[in-house]
């Protein structure tokens, strides 16, 4: 009897652990001014496509901030270029490609409605951003363009330099302009070093401004961190390293690993309408370059749900910690 009173307990124990871990559905509401940080261009699309549309459906605004140009995808510019040792002048061509992508990618989305910053930091250069190049006095070079600051006429500011604290204020002019009730940003664990490092840098701007602005009592936005890149393959996204996508009409809905820790947080799921799904994927298929080399990696995210990590006012607080001290400079990004 006793060892059925413990399996019988053990289980009721499970059942509401699953339970708790389920995620729940993402309330938007009327009028929300929408933040969306995306370390490159189709990082938008991918992670809040059905996001944006949502808000704007509801008579709400959005805003993207692009960090980077995406030009220091080392493969593509070869398979583009057809060159082994590409010239910066290659890399900063492609930039310009992606960043023209992105801009009809949102035109896609909303319509005109959503306003678009683009940075131009350094690609596959996010992380050392955070403690090697975080002074300005002492800015970081990109790997693949060769230059201190954005060489993009798109870039929302062409004086800004690549350092750290160039980044997190431009991050924080942002957002106190455009007091954000949803603030959007990559997951700090995504195990992509751009996106974990935007990710990061998005929570020591939400705190610096948020710190700044208790005097005037502005409300904490809510905060979704979204996934991109993970390692639990194949199991997230489904068959990710197949390189031919099977048909994803109807898909299975995408939910976060078992294996990233929720962290004692949240977890939420939009689940998109057949409009919404259908706009996000003309969003995704506006960047070309990226169907044209990891077609799969995009179709991936063309499914019914987005889910977040919902994080706190203490999450900010403890940013800082989410910062590794890296003992060598890494590499350019090799992924979109």
């Amino acid at each position: 009897m006793m060892s059925f009173l413990r399996a019988l307990t053990a289980w009721v124990a499970a059942f509401v652990a699953a339970a708790a871990a389920e995620p729940v559905a993402l309330d938007v509401g009327s009028g929300e001014r929408l933040l969306v940080v995306a370390p490159h261009p189709d990082d938008e699309s991918l992670g809040t496509g059905g996001l944006i549309q949502r808000v704007l459906a509801r008579d709400g605004s959005a805003r993207v901030v692009i960090m980077t140009a995406g030009d220091g995808y080392v493969e593509a510019v070869e398979h583009e270029t057809g060159l082994l040792r590409p010239r910066p002048s290659h890399f900063i061509a492609y930039g310009e490609r992606r960043l023209k992508e992105v801009q009809a990618a949102v035109r896609e989305l909303g319509g005109g409605r959503v306003r678009l910053d683009l940075l131009g930091f350094p690609d596959g250069g996010l992380r050392p951003l955070l403690d090697t190049h975080w002074l300005r006095s002492h800015p970081e070079r990109s790997l693949t363009t060769g230059v201190l600051r954005p060489p993009y006429p798109e870039a929302a500011d062409r004086h800004l330099r690549y350092d750290g604290t160039d980044l997190r204020d431009k991050l924080v002019h942002v957002l106190r302009a455009l007091q954000p009730t949803v603030v959007a940003f990559p997951e700090p664990l995504d195990q992509h070093p751009d996106h974990s490092a935007a990710g990061i840098f998005t929570l020591l701007a939400l705190d610096n401004w948020t710190r700044a602005a208790a005097q005037h009592t502005a409300p904490m936005p809510r905060l979704l961190a979204y996934l991109i890149h993970w390692n639990d393959w194949p199991n997230w996204p489904d068959e990710w390293d197949q390189r031919t996508p099977p048909p994803y009409r109807p898909a299975p809905p995408l939910i976060l690993p078992s294996s990233l820790s929720n962290r004692g947080l949240t977890r939420v799921v939009l689940t998109l309408t057949d409009e919404e799904l259908d706009r996000k994927t003309a969003a995704l298929a506006r960047h070309q370059s990226q169907q044209e080399v990891a077609p799969f990696v995009l179709a991936k995210f063309e499914r019914r749900t987005e889910p977040f990590t919902v994080f706190t006012a203490a999450e900010l607080r403890r940013a800082e910690q989410l910062i590794e001290r890296p003992t060598s400079r890494p590499t350019p990004a090799t992924r979109p």
